[in-house]
């Protein structure tokens, strides 16, 4: 904050001198000198102020559309990335204690698709933890970019600190939007599981872990790409990978 401030005012000095040293040379009005420094100062405390709650905006911005992701699944709380990567744990410990030298072929076949599961379920988490990550990040070191606010001729790039925010936000609303939706649905499943896990309800757990991946991956960028503030790209990490080698 104390380097955004700096840089702010710098520019703000270096912005009041070119516009008013113009103004003096081409011998304004004393009417027209006001009306400049009345807009000069409502330009400059505007963006003042975004630097100074910099901080308190963006976590607001972010925490207020994860907190309606989550509410609009369901699912109250949700929205931590360990919430999602847990089933894949307990399918497969489960598939781990279900395993018997009788059946062997049956229970490696069901520990491998577990293991996959759990891979693709843990990306699913790293993608929400990128996109928390980031949101931390915009907000508490990303206030620097605020300090080009003292200009009009770099405002633009202020402007451009709250629309990457808001683009991580919107992603992280729809991705904890659909794994709330996702881990209903897998909870579900794995709640009905027989005593005797077979290979046809681990297919089907898996499928829907692999669909659940593939929209986490597609639908929020095209949502955050709505507010243009590039924070689409952020998170979309082993969706395509993963789904490519599992095929």
């Amino acid at each position: 904050t104390d380097r955004a401030s700096w840089l702010f005012w710098l520019l703000v000095v270096i912005s009041m001198v070119w516009t008013f040293g113009l103004m003096a040379l081409r011998r304004a009005d004393l009417g027209e000198f006001f009306a400049e420094f009345a807009r000069f100062t409502v330009f400059t405390g505007f963006f003042w102020w975004l630097l100074i709650n910099g901080p308190n905006f963006s976590m607001s911005i972010i925490t207020s559309l994860k907190q309606i992701g989550s509410e609009a699944s369901g699912l109250r709380g949700m929205g931590s990335p360990s919430s999602i990567v847990d089933i894949g744990f307990n399918i497969y410990n489960q598939a781990l204690d279900q395993s018997m030298l009788s059946k062997p072929i049956d229970s490696i076949v069901a520990i491998i698709m577990s293991v996959i599961i759990l891979i693709v379920l843990a990306l699913i988490s790293v993608n929400m933890l990128l996109l928390l990550v980031s949101g931390w990040i915009l907000a508490y070191a990303g206030i620097f970019f605020l300090g080009f606010g003292g200009s009009r001729w770099t405002s633009d790039i202020a402007i451009n600190y709250y629309k990457t925010v808001l683009g991580v936000a919107v992603s992280l609303f729809a991705m904890v939007l659909l794994v709330g939706i996702g881990k209903t649905f897998l909870d579900d499943y794995f709640l009905r599981m027989n005593t005797g896990e077979t290979i046809k309800e681990l297919s089907v757990l898996m499928i829907i872990s692999i669909l659940l991946l593939a929209m986490v991956n597609k639908i929020p960028p095209m949502l955050s790409g709505i507010v243009g503030g590039g924070g689409g790209g952020i998170g979309n990490i082993g969706g395509g990978a993963a789904i490519g080698a599992i095929a």
